[in-house]
Formats: C-alpha cells, structure tokens, sequence
C-alpha cells in the first residue's frame, strides 16, 4: 500500500471529510480526523432567495466550489427550482464541482481547464463576456476575482453568498494526539480550513504541529493563505482535486528515506 502506516490530517468538515478519509485508507494510510470548518447558510437569506426568483434573467451561473452547488441548489429546491430554467448555462470551477452539479440537477455546460476562480474567468472569456449576466453564488469570505474579471470585460455580474464558513467544536483528542505526535502530512482544501486550524488547535500549538509535519494544499489559493502565516508548502497537486491531492501526497511520500528520523 503506497501510505502504509502514514497519518495524514483531514481538516475538511462534517459532511466531506468521509470522501477523504477513504481515499486515505484505500491507500494504506491513517486518516487524522480534525474539522476544522462547517459549513453553514447566511445568516440573511433574503438576497440568495431573489437571486433565484430571477434566474432566468441571467445567462450563466458560476459555481466556483461544490460547496457553493449544494447550498444554492438546496436553497433553490426549497423554493422550488428543481432544475436551471430554459437559456440559462452553467459553469463550474472543476470536474468535482461539475459531478456535484450533475447529481443536483444543474449540470455544467462549460467546466474551467485550470480549477481556480481565475481559471473559470478565463474560460468564461472564451465564450463571450460582455454584455452578459452572471449569477455568482459564493461564500462570504470568498474572493472577488471572478467578478472583477467578468466586470473588466464588460459583463454584468451579481454575486450573493449562498454560505458562510462557521467554527466546528474542537476535537479534544485529535488535538492531543497531533501536538504529542504530529500527522505525517496535514492537509488543507481552503484558506478558511488553514486560518481556522490556528483558531482551533491554539498559535503555539499549531505553528508546533506544521513545522514538524508536511504541509499539503489544494492550490494556489490555500498556498497562499499558508505563506501568508510564513509557513512552506511542500506538496500541491497539479490538479486541484482530492484525488490529485492524495496522489501528489503519494509521490511526495514515495520519494523520501523511510528511515525514522524527523518528519521534515
């Protein structure tokens, strides 16, 4: 098995972390479960609600995470829209969140060759901005690039938080065992989930953990959370995809001494 024995730190939230932990274990390796995000609807949902009272004004709907597909497409089907009406096209941030669209009855019609927000802007170029719509569901600490690029090309675009990244209770005896013995890896799928581990775990006992363990994102976005805090990533995958994830993990692992000394 190609992580036999190795732990690996699952950050990702209720609801997500089991999809992660199973790659982990088919691997060979030993998950290290340590929420550190939930997920949760704004507080105010009266803007998300008349974003899909009006859906069919727009020409697209973006989805730049499959977080962002399933708390609008939950919204949308608790009032009632079932599915994307007539002319409206949707696209997404990468193959994750096209199969999350695909399962909620909004599938894709154009998916991003590179999964960021900076990514799908490009693709969306390709297809003709200006003077179009856009619906942007996103969450409330997202980042704004992609409706700064529709703006600069001319095309009209209302973005609305569909989600809000909450706090999850500490998990005691995960904390204990990462700060006597750190996870081989820890691994990080958001800039909300690398901030909140320093919340959660406490600054002296974070910055202890990440600088006797590997330090994996899942692109660019989160890497740069983490170089914000001063600390090195030393594994990012060339997809940004959970499985991408775990196989850059894979690689990185395969290449060093298993000798026992230190982890880094």
């Amino acid at each position: 098995m190609p992580l036999s024995g190795e732990r690996i730190l699952v950050t990702r939230g209720e609801g997500q972390a089991g999809e992660f932990a199973g790659l982990i274990r088919k691997r060979g390796g030993v998950p290290v479960l340590f929420p550190t995000i939930r997920l949760v609807p704004p507080e105010d949902t009266a803007p998300l609600d008349g974003s899909i009272a009006r859906l069919s004004e727009f020409d697209w709907v973006l989805f730049a995470s499959a977080n962002a597909a399933k708390f609008f497409c939950a919204r949308a089907s608790l009032l009632g829209v079932a599915r994307k009406p007539e002319g409206v096209r949707v696209a997404s941030v990468g193959p994750g969140t096209s199969r999350e669209l695909e399962r909620l009855g909004f599938p894709a019609d154009l998916t991003a060759g590179k999964h960021t927000g900076e990514g799908l802007a490009d693709a969306l170029r390709g297809e003709g901005v200006a003077g179009k719509r856009f619906l942007l569901p996103r969450a409330l600490e997202g980042r704004d690039v992609i409706s700064a690029e529709i703006r600069r090309h001319g095309g009209a675009v209302e973005s609305v938080v569909a989600y809000r990244n909450g706090l999850p209770e500490r998990n005691e005896g995960a904390a204990r065992e990462m700060e006597a013995d750190p996870p081989d890896v820890c691994t990080f799928a958001s800039p909300s989930a690398f901030r909140n581990f320093f919340l959660l775990m406490g600054e002296r006992a974070a910055a202890e953990v990440l600088m006797r363990s590997r330090i994996a994102a899942i692109g660019e976005v989160t890497a740069r959370a983490v170089a914000e805090r001063k600390f090195e990533v030393d594994i990012m995958p060339e997809k940004y995809t959970l499985k991408g994830l775990m196989d850059a993990i894979e690689v990185r692992l395969a290449s060093l001494p298993r000798d026992g000394g230190p982890n880094r």
